[in-house]
């Protein structure tokens, strides 16, 4: 089996993870490729890429997806050379609609999402064949061991922005006749924070008045990009509308926020922005307690951010969601909120501060949960066997 995986610069950040299958892929002895394909000439990659004749290529997020300029339109490079080009999902699709876009008529592509919501995505991006589905994983290789001591009592996992700053960005780049949808379907999935763009959207648009709704739909049928954008647009504000609402629970609270605040930060609050995530992981060993906020690009799944910040034993504060306990058990591994409960939130913040035993103790049980669970060898042994049995029908056939 030879397997080229393509990449944008270097695995870095929660891509890093993805060594694991290269690695995995080459102890099981398949040839592995490993091509760059944002540095130097595209046509000598492809060239490279050609001579190396992989059964199978992968790429995160569809970033390397190669396409080739015809009459008739592009013409994905898989289907011209006869291989199968295969992209993991570890974010949401629609953050990277333009290589969809390029490839809806290809057949030799194969989908694979770590969280089941991307199925609706890749569909409305007209992507017809049906996803397979894996669980986000760590590569423990490159973890850390966390620290014996925890001298950051409270962190919030950022980045974190004024989500008055994107609607303002919004409405300097929109008709305003739409802005009116950009604020419902936003504030509709802030107050109902497991709902996916998809359907949030089409539920609140079917309330505007049918003349607005046709002007809606012109516009989105005559430049798809746009609406797309618009979309990616409306998520982000969503999920910086339900990070500061929640920061605004804990004003005036010693807080450290990991990553970037845009706005005037909260009374007690400080920014501290890691240079790599290797000095990331350096402040989550040092931490108790840590509060995460799902953004609205992972739906329904845990999530790569959570899985790493419960390897490093901290007690992990989450917003509750309907599946959460398929992954975490709720009270024992994880530490549970309601996104808008504001006596809810402040109450657990403070009863785990004044008690950092019980706190340790949710770490250590999240902890060992990566430890059985989100390895990666699950993951390739079912890829492997995947493209194994892909091949045994393309020799048959």
């Amino acid at each position: 089996m030879r397997v080229a995986f393509l990449k944008i610069g270097e695995y870095e950040g929660l891509t890093r993870h993805i060594k694991a299958i290269i690695r995995s892929f080459k102890e099981k002895g398949a040839e592995v490729l490993e091509l760059n394909i944002a540095e130097g000439d595209i046509n000598e990659k492809v060239r490279e890429l050609l001579d190396f004749s992989p059964f199978f290529c992968i790429d995160l997020n569809a970033s390397g997806i190669i396409t080739l300029s015809q009459e008739n339109g592009k013409k994905a490079l898989s289907d011209a050379a006869g291989f199968v080009h295969v992209s993991i999902f570890t974010d949401e699709p629609l953050f990277n609609f333009l290589p969809l876009m390029d490839i809806r008529s290809a057949t030799n592509f194969l989908p694979i999402v770590c969280d089941l919501k991307y199925a609706d995505s890749l569909a409305f991006l007209g992507i017809k064949q049906p996803p397979s589905y894996i669980t986000p994983f760590l590569d423990l290789q490159q973890m850390k061991e966390p620290s014996e001591e925890r001298d950051i009592s409270l962190a919030f996992f950022g980045p974190v922005i004024d989500p008055n700053l994107i609607a303002n960005h919004v409405a300097q780049s929109v008709k305003q006749e739409f802005l009116g949808v950009f604020f419902e379907v936003g504030d509709f999935m802030f107050r109902n924070p497991e709902v996916h763009i998809l359907q949030a959207h089409d539920y609140i648009l079917s309330m505007f008045n049918p003349t607005l709704q046709e002007e809606y739909i012109k516009w989105k049928e005559e430049k798809p990009q746009e609406f797309l954008t618009f979309l990616n647009q409306i998520s982000l504000y969503a999920t910086a509308k339900k990070r500061w609402f929640l920061l605004s629970f804990l004003d005036g609270m010693e807080l450290k926020i990991f990553g970037e605040v845009q706005g005037e930060p909260f009374e007690g609050h400080q920014s501290i922005i890691p240079q790599n995530w290797n000095e990331l992981l350096g402040l989550l060993e040092r931490s108790l307690i840590v509060i995460t906020s799902y953004p609205h690009s992972v739906p329904t799944g845990v999530g790569f951010v959570p899985l790493e910040i419960a390897s490093m034993g901290c007690a992990m504060l989450m917003d509750y969601r309907a599946t959460l306990p398929g992954f975490f058990n709720p009270e024992e591994e994880v530490i549970t909120y309601l996104p808008l409960d504001r006596a809810e939130i402040e109450e657990k913040v403070l009863y785990y501060l004044d008690n950092p035993d019980k706190a340790l103790e949710i770490g250590k049980r999240a902890r060992q949960k990566v430890f059985e669970r989100y390895t990666p060898e699950d993951r390739v042994n079912f890829l492997y066997d995947l493209f194994s049995n892909i091949l045994v029908s393309s020799q048959q056939s």
